[in-house]
């Protein structure tokens, strides 16, 4: 395992606090007016240049100039969908605060963001979701909601985030034994659960939707309906649950799955 240099959530947390404190506690969070009060202009040790500019290989970048502590974030300006450029934002500023003591450069393409394997990339997008959506507020207007795909655009249009992004931290923070699942092709890319979720069968990066499942239909049968339906125990042996899907609008191909235990 990859020794970082700091936890992405204590970070997260760090500026959190700053932005909630001492300044507007606005959200959807600014991170322009965030990374010019808590890193620009506050003496930070490392310095940090924001250069937006047309990338044909990458959606976004951190590089350090050869012998100095100076870095340089290129971010794509040929993203137009705004919260893709947010998460892209919020993920190179989390390899700025946890990971730059360990390279000088970082690139990421739509693919990398998407990367929930890989320990490096994860933890600079829990550092991003973590910072997008601060626990207190998420818990604050969340709770108690049923988990469905409207629940999951709910979240995203709150905090302008992806709705991979929403997931993931809603998910990281439900007392109720809930999951999400990311597939393409009837394959699972990758899931997260509730610490309250049972064990399930269907999980792992290349393990099959369950047969049975609402997933595994809608996506033999194209069938985009979003409404929530009662499965039987086919994700666990014995728990029944909920299911809603969306599918992505954007030509990835990816299906998404909200998942809720009775």
């Amino acid at each position: 395992m990859q020794q970082t240099t700091t936890d992405p959530r204590k970070e997260a947390i760090r500026l959190t606090s700053l932005w909630q404190k001492h300044g507007p506690n606005t959200y959807p969070v600014d991170l322009d007016a965030l990374v010019h009060g808590a890193i620009l202009t506050s003496g930070f040790s490392d310095q940090l240049v924001i250069d937006r500019q047309h990338f044909d290989s990458f959606e976004g970048s951190l590089v350090r100039t050869n012998g100095t502590r100076k870095w340089t974030m290129l971010l794509n300006s040929r993203i137009t969908h705004g919260r893709r450029r947010r998460f892209t934002f919020a993920h190179e500023l989390g390899h700025f605060m946890c990971h730059r003591e360990l390279r000088s450069k970082f690139e990421d393409s739509e693919d990398s963001l998407n990367d929930f394997r890989d320990e490096i990339e994860t933890e600079a997008n829990i550092f991003a979701s973590w910072l997008l959506m601060p626990a207190n507020l998420l818990r604050t207007e969340f709770q108690g909601i049923t988990w469905e795909t409207e629940t999951l655009r709910a979240i995203g249009n709150r905090f302008e985030c992806s709705l991979q992004a929403s997931a993931l931290r809603y998910v990281e923070l439900c007392s109720k034994p809930v999951a999400f699942v990311v597939s393409r092709d009837g394959m699972i890319i990758w899931a997260a659960k509730s610490k309250s979720a049972p064990y399930m069968n269907s999980y792992c990066f290349g393990d099959e939707l369950p047969a049975g499942s609402h997933a595994l239909a809608s996506y033999q049968s194209g069938d985009e309906d979003t409404q929530r339906k009662a499965v039987d125990p086919v994700w666990n042996d014995t728990r029944h649950a909920f299911e809603s899907q969306y599918f992505d609008t954007s030509g990835r191909g990816y299906q998404y799955t909200c998942i809720e235990f009775q």
